[in-house]
């Protein structure tokens, strides 16, 4: 039996404590693998300070190493936090809480005007949006007192148990379509994509689900091995209307040109 403002205190400090540690893990692990597709920041950062005409890296690193120490220094926080409330010691895990909430609303005060500098109006609203859930995860931490003395009972009622079967049919069936997909897709990104010449001299290449930085390289060195008489002189991505389902999926056309015969 667990009383449900100690429920809700759980819950917050389970979120966050992991909300920061992939945030983390995205920092260290900046690439795609199985079950994981990292983000690479560092280019990020270096494309945006590069839109301000400021093209040296090292701001652009600095910035990067900056962030990243204050999500890190946040993460602690709401790890000391969390284990601090397991053991139960609740004025030590207040305490680490508040230190997460101040560092994770100052992040996110930093993320909304660095977009406001740089223009990006998209993530702006995301980074205000966790801005928002942040103090609303402080009022009901701290305030949920309302709630009063209320405990949960977990009994397994006849409801319950249709709602777990329901639940555990569902994922069942999800889960076997989501294998299938995999199994008949993963395997294409490390497969070079055959393309089609749609104008002379010009290719066109459809690259499937998935495909990465190492599914262009294949599909590069597989059209110059099999062209061996062609001369690859320009690489032009089609525009974002052409390009469907944002990152998973991508239009490349390759121009090319006859190898100049060989002098004897």
């Amino acid at each position: 039996m667990i009383k449900e403002k100690v429920a809700i205190k759980y819950l917050i400090l389970i979120y966050w404590t992991f909300f920061f540690l992939t945030g983390v893990i995205d920092k260290v692990v900046p690439d795609v693998y199985p079950f994981w597709v990292g983000a690479d920041f560092y280019t990020l950062f270096i494309k945006l300070f590069a839109s301000l005409e400021i093209k040296n890296p090292i701001y652009a690193t600095i910035t990067l190493a900056g962030v990243s120490m204050i999500e890190i220094m946040t993460f602690v926080c709401y790890l000391f936090a969390l284990c601090s409330r397991l053991f139960k010691n609740e004025s030590t895990s207040d305490n680490w809480f508040y230190r997460g909430v101040s560092l994770s609303i100052l992040l996110f005060s930093l993320f909304t005007i660095g977009d406001q500098v740089f223009g990006d109006r998209f993530t702006l609203l995301e980074h205000s949006i966790f801005w928002i859930i942040l103090v609303v995860s402080w009022v009901l931490f701290k305030h949920n007192s309302l709630l009063g003395d209320k405990a949960l009972h977990f009994r397994f009622t006849r409801d319950v148990k249709i709602g777990l079967i329901l639940w555990a049919a569902i994922v069942l069936i999800i889960s076997y379509f989501n294998f299938g997909f995999s199994k008949n897709t993963f395997a294409n990104k490390l497969e070079p994509v055959h393309g089609e010449e749609v104008v002379e001299g010009i290719y066109k290449f459809d690259f499937p689900f998935l495909a990465d930085k190492r599914t262009l390289e294949y599909t590069i060195r597989s059209f110059e091995n099999k062209h061996p008489e062609l001369e690859i002189n320009y690489l032009y991505t089609g525009p974002n209307e052409l390009n469907t389902k944002k990152k998973t999926h991508m239009l490349l056309y390759v121009f090319t040109e006859e190898k100049p015969m060989e002098v004897n």
